[in-house]
């Protein structure tokens, strides 16, 4: 359904450099019906000149927390809402839009509380653009769906490859997760396999997290004992033109008692970043968060480089979100307190003579307490696009997202 509304747009911000300041064009977007409680941009996605945000607590015509996704594309005068994506049909919790994923004309909405085949299995909505206009093309459920499953807790996508998350399957054990393979088959999406874990336990949480670059998947369970009680793994998945195998289980070398390394992932050819936002550092506090990359060669990873920030405190949860691409790293701390207690920031690491080093700091001038900025990051070549559900523009946690332009060079 086109709606054609103006969108409400913050002004242009400073972003704050630590070693000085410089300007860059940021723009806020908040949903143009938005309202309390919406929790707009819990999940955001970019590709391009488009930005998929979510927001999992949305209603539509009465149906409550069905959820709904805002699509915005750049024209001359910036970031323009397109499009309002609502399921059909939709129900009560569903929750679409917690997690979102974007590649060229093809949007993925995660749905975990929608109860098709059990209550709270999950499911993933399927929208495609034609002619400027989104329309929905399927509703994906696990075919072997359990209740509480939480199919599409995580999506992933390339135009070829669809990657789900259903990280409370009890398919190894109870809540050991499960992950979803389908291709593109006669422009439709088409099951082709479930992965689990070789070593998968219960509680392990396999496919909380997801990325996918190429013919290479990374599995974040990051409740995996096996470091430590709930350190954390993620797991490496290679396409070798005819199936799927384990190429590598990932473990933080200095994984301790809840780092819960693996609760977000991301990747870019044959560099991986991975959040331990509860890591405990000497010397600094509990629940600091730190940020890992390892680095594939030959076939074999290994860990590369351990990522902080220059500024980091006890509870910053430095590792809530990540993005990679190119020479470009981005890092949140969803609770660091510069702009005010749990306002959050975002940090920039940029790759030079094979090492990440700390670049910038990026806030918003507008911050308020308890905005958490960077829940999460979605990036592309030129932009960032950093969510911030709990904002309170349109009322207590309507949300907001905010867009940066960033300058990225490939390796």
């Amino acid at each position: 359904m086109r709606v054609s509304h103006k969108v409400k747009f913050g002004l242009s911000f400073l972003v704050t450099v630590m070693m000085g300041h410089v300007h860059a064009n940021q723009q806020q977007l908040l949903a143009y019906d938005g309202k309390h409680g919406d929790n707009f941009a819990y999940g955001v996605a970019i590709d391009g000149n488009t930005i998929l945000v979510g927001a999992h607590k949305a209603d539509s015509k009465n149906v409550q927390d069905s959820g709904a996704g805002y699509i915005y594309s750049l024209g001359s005068n910036g970031w323009q809402f397109q499009q309002k994506l609502i399921a059909r049909p939709a129900f009560s919790n569903d929750t679409m839009g917690g997690k979102v994923a974007l590649k060229g004309n093809m949007a993925l909405l995660g749905a975990i509380g929608r109860s098709d085949k059990g209550e709270n299995a999950g499911a993933v909505i399927s929208f495609e653009r034609a002619s400027n206009n989104w329309q929905q093309t399927q509703v994906l459920g696990a075919f072997d769906a359990k209740p509480g499953d939480s199919f599409g807790q995580s999506i992933a996508l390339t135009e070829k490859i669809l990657v789900i998350g259903a990280p409370k399957s009890d398919a190894i054990g109870k809540d050991a997760g499960a992950v979803y393979v389908y291709q593109r088959v006669n422009n439709a999406w088409q099951y082709q396999v479930k992965l689990t874990a070789s070593d998968g336990a219960a509680g392990d949480l396999f496919g909380i997290s997801l990325a996918i670059d190429g013919n290479t998947v990374l599995v974040g369970a990051d409740l995996n004992d096996q470091k430590n009680n709930n350190a954390g793994a993620v797991y490496v998945f290679e396409f070798n033109g005819a199936s799927w195998q384990q190429q590598a289980k990932l473990m933080a070398s200095d994984g301790g008692d809840t780092d819960i390394f693996g609760v977000r992932v991301a990747i870019f050819g044959d560099t991986a970043l991975i959040s331990a936002r509860r890591d405990d550092i000497e010397g600094v506090g509990k629940d600091a968060g730190s940020a890992y990359i390892f680095v594939r060669k030959n076939g074999n990873w290994r860990q590369h480089q351990k990522l902080r920030s220059p500024d980091l405190k006890a509870d910053d949860r430095f590792g809530r979100g990540v993005a990679i691409q190119g020479n470009t790293a981005l890092v949140s701390a969803m609770q660091h307190d510069a702009s005010g207690e749990n306002a959050g920031a975002v940090y920039v690491f940029k790759k030079a003579d094979d090492t990440w080093q700390y670049s910038s700091k990026i806030v918003a001038e507008n911050a308020a307490p308890h905005d958490k900025f960077g829940w999460n990051i979605a990036m592309s070549d030129q932009h960032a696009v950093i969510a911030t559900p709990n904002r309170d523009d349109n009322g207590e946690q309507s949300g907001a997202a905010y867009i940066y332009t960033l300058q990225t060079t490939k390796p």
